[in-house]
């Protein structure tokens, strides 16, 4: 524990990652970077530890020099694609979920035990569940506070994605899965001292010690935003979001033939785009079959936001918070969701955003926001005032340096 100089000084702190945060590309990714930029930025010195993998791998070498103020990067290298041998393995012998055994690496371990080893940290911060492997390292290496930032509550996201399977193999696996993972969250927060849920939903179904517990949603910068400007493609529906995620799969997928097909048959000068990473060859072939546009993987995010026009969220499964909804909203855009895709905003409906249950609902307001461009303009102008007021990274922050400078002070 500290001293009671410990609220004077500047806190050290080591971040583990399952991913490199840099490029930020993904919701996950955003929100672990602007963590570890935004406590960086109260003065603490923070190193990093993150896993370079297939899909999130960046060169310490290319880094800018705001990436490197106030934090040292370390990194190892690890293959955590998906093999249906070693999922099968894990199916038959093992209790870990696949999910977090794929990120069970000895380099990384012996990599943590020389950080610890050398350096004191008075919190060492894990991004997300499936780092709860190294606990045990941690605590045999080092007496420093263990905090978890849970960026989703993991269980729930599988409970909803076996709900809405037709497949009945896949419906099986994923209820396996959902139980696994449930199980393991709940040995996990028996370990940690620290919980730093994204949303207080999802404080309130990980029923962690309300006195060990800070709510931190993912900021944005406010002054990298600007108000409202026409966009370039003013007849355009759009979505943008990591496809290599199974619910933004299933949610665009739903929306085009459930909701689109319709708007699109009344309003044939209207377009829908659709944007993401490592979509898998399957679902891109299945938008084709539709009246939409596949623009893939897009060189900047926020051009393609400032581009297009009205944005829809369609998530029937996940949890968390939707990054690419506040950034959305912060850039004036008008977003139209499901009570799922808008949990931990807590913006007001018909307000700030549109938030439909069914198809038909959502379907009426695509078409209210496509027909009115009044209507639509206030509520991206209301979005803007809304992030810009809520969602500052460095208030954020700060309340959570606040959080566990009283806590360690105990």
């Amino acid at each position: 524990m500290q001293t009671p100089d410990s609220q004077q000084r500047p806190l050290r702190i080591l971040v583990l990652c399952n991913k490199m945060p840099y490029p930020s590309n993904d919701g996950g990714t955003i929100a672990t970077l602007n963590m570890i930029m935004g406590l960086a930025a109260q003065g603490n010195t923070v190193d990093v530890l993150a896993m370079q993998t297939p899909k999130h791998n960046f060169p310490l070498t290319k880094l800018t020099p705001e990436l490197k103020q106030n934090i040292r990067w370390n990194t190892v290298w690890i293959d955590t694609d998906i093999s249906v041998v070693d999922l099968l393995k894990n199916l038959l012998f093992s209790k870990l979920p696949y999910n977090a055994e794929r990120f069970v690496s000895e380099e990384f371990e012996i990599k943590l035990e020389g950080l610890l080893t050398e350096n004191t940290y008075d919190i060492i911060q894990l991004e997300g569940l499936y780092l709860s492997s190294y606990i045990p390292t941690i605590r045999k290496c080092s007496k420093s506070a263990i905090s978890m930032r849970s960026h989703n509550v993991e269980a729930q996201i599988w409970e909803r994605l076996a709900a809405t399977e037709t497949n009945l193999l896949k419906r099986f696996y994923k209820r396996i899965l959902s139980r696994r993972i449930s199980r393991l969250e709940t040995q996990t927060l028996r370990q940690i001292d620290l919980l730093v849920p994204i949303t207080r939903n999802d404080a309130e179904k990980l029923t962690f010690n309300p006195q060990c517990t800070y709510v931190a949603p993912t900021g944005i910068e406010p002054q990298k935003f600007a108000p409202y400007k026409e966009p370039a493609v003013p007849k355009s529906v759009f979505y943008i979001g990591a496809l290599d995620w199974e619910p933004n799969q299933e949610a665009v997928l739903w929306f085009v033939r459930n909701v689109w097909a319709d708007v699109q048959s009344q309003h044939p000068d209207w377009e829908f785009h659709i944007a993401g990473r490592n979509a898998p060859d399957s679902f891109a072939r299945e938008l084709a079959k539709y009246p939409v546009v596949f623009d893939g993987q897009v060189a900047s995010a926020q051009e393609f936001i400032e581009r297009h026009n009205i944005m829809v969220v369609p998530l029937l499964s996940g949890s968390g918070m939707r990054i690419k909804i506040i950034e959305a909203m912060a850039h004036s855009r008008c977003v139209v969701t499901t009570p799922i895709g808008a949990e931990g905003i807590d913006a007001e409906n018909g307000r700030q955003i549109l938030i439909g249950t069914s198809p038909d609902e959502l379907k009426t307001l695509v078409l209210k926001a496509i027909g009115d461009a009044e209507y639509t303009r206030n509520i991206a102008e209301e979005a803007f005032a809304f992030t810009n007021a809520n969602f500052s990274n460095r208030v954020i922050i700060s309340g959570l340096n606040q959080f566990y400078k009283q806590w360690l002070q105990r």
